[in-house]
Order: structure tokens, then C-alpha cells, then sequence
């Protein structure tokens, strides 16, 4: 029996070596691995549950522009002239701005430029509050006008031209979640519904929000 000691000890050295360089190769590839891949996930708290959302594949992969989530970004005033994309038959007039903000794949920026310091997305927080504030979507004319003022005064465009604009003068923001429930589901029911719709076609609350 003691012929063999030897060789258990030299088989248990060399199993000590060979853990310690796995673990060390571990850790080093942990260290120094520069191809790693960023995905850019963001953490979102919510009552429902929380949501990790791959912000990185949104735009890069899933939106066609980051209007489509921060519409902010962009200045009121049209840009890129009609004729740059399409005949001289074409005028901005033949459609209005709501009926261009409907066209499948929509992006603000083939006609707007990005608005000067907005390179960084605004958070959302700082016009959607926790708590919808108005029950209406737009804010009453009457709040700020006497009673002879009415909206169709002036039109959608015109509106947007005013100097110093502010959406917010009218419009009354949804809440965060609102926001996130109104823009997030409206796509996904519309590009995968097979993975965002339940069987009755309404929406799979847990697609996003884990459990």
C-alpha cells in the first residue's frame, strides 16, 4: 500500500495545478476581455414587476429612429425641403403633420434636424410625471386665453412656429407609465405580436415585466 502514495500525491498536485490555472483563466478572461459585448440594458423599476430593457438593440436594431421614444429631440421647424425625397409635385401641404406622424415607419428626422444640445435624450421624468396630472391629453385654451380663443385658429404647424414653443403649453403628459405602456405596446402589438399578444390580442404583461 505505501507503493502507491507517491503517485496519489503526484495525481493531486496535479489536479490542484490544473483548478488553480482554470480559475485563474476565469478570472483573467473576466479582467482583460476586451471583445466583450456591451448590450446596454437599462433596469426600469415598475409596480408590475420590473423591466430590463436592451436600450442598445432598440436602436440599433428595432426602431427606425430615436424619435420614435424621444420625441423631443427634434426642432419644430421642417428642415429638409419635400423635393429632397420626392418629385416637384409634392408639397408639405398635401398632408398634414398628423397624418405624416401616422405613415408606417415614420422618422422625424427626414424632415427635422436634431435640435442644437440634444444630442443626449432627454429622461423621460422630466416631462412625464409619476402621476397623470390632467385627464385630458391637452390643456384648455381657457386656461391661459379668454373664452373667444379656440384651437382652430391657428393650425398644428402654425402652432409649432411660435417662437420659444413649448408642447408642454398644450399638451398635458401622460404619466411615466402611460407613456412607457403607450409607446412600448403600440409597437410591439404591431411588429411581434406573437411574442407581445395574448390569444384575445390584448397585451402579454409578462413579455416585459419580470417576475
Amino acid at each position: 500500500m505505501s507503493g502507491n502514495l507517491p503517485d496519489r500525491r503526484n495525481w493531486t498536485r496535479s489536479l490542484t495545478v490544473v483548478v488553480v490555472v482554470a480559475v485563474a483563466a476565469v478570472i483573467g478572461g473576466y479582467l482583460i476581455d476586451s471583445d466583450a459585448v456591451e448590450t446596454d440594458r437599462k433596469y426600469l423599476r415598475a409596480t408590475a414587476g420590473p423591466v430590463l430593457f436592451d436600450h442598445g438593440a432598440h436602436q440599433s436594431e428595432y426602431v427606425a429612429s430615436c424619435a420614435a421614444c424621444h420625441h423631443p429631440l427634434y426642432a419644430a421647424a421642417q428642415a429638409v425641403s419635400c423635393a429632397d425625397c420626392h418629385d416637384d409635385g409634392r408639397d408639405k401641404d398635401d398632408l398634414d403633420h398628423d397624418s405624416l406622424k401616422e405613415l408606417h415607419n415614420q422618422d422625424c428626422s427626414q424632415c427635422h434636424e436634431q435640435q442644437a444640445g440634444d444630442e443626449q435624450a432627454a429622461s423621460c421624468r422630466q416631462c412625464h410625471p409619476t402621476l397623470q396630472q390632467e385627464e385630458a391629453d391637452t390643456v384648455s385654451c381657457a386656461s391661459c386665453h379668454d373664452d373667444s380663443y379656440t384651437p382652430e385658429i391657428m393650425s398644428h404647424d402654425e402652432y409649432l412656429e411660435i417662437e420659444e414653443h413649448s408642447c408642454l403649453g398644450c399638451h398635458a403628459p401622460r404619466s411615466l407609465a402611460d407613456a412607457y405602456h403607450f409607446t412600448c405596446s403600440n409597437c410591439h402589438l404591431d411588429t411581434s405580436p406573437e411574442r407581445f399578444a395574448q390569444a384575445d390580442k390584448e397585451v402579454l404583461c409578462g413579455a416585459c415585466h419580470l417576475r
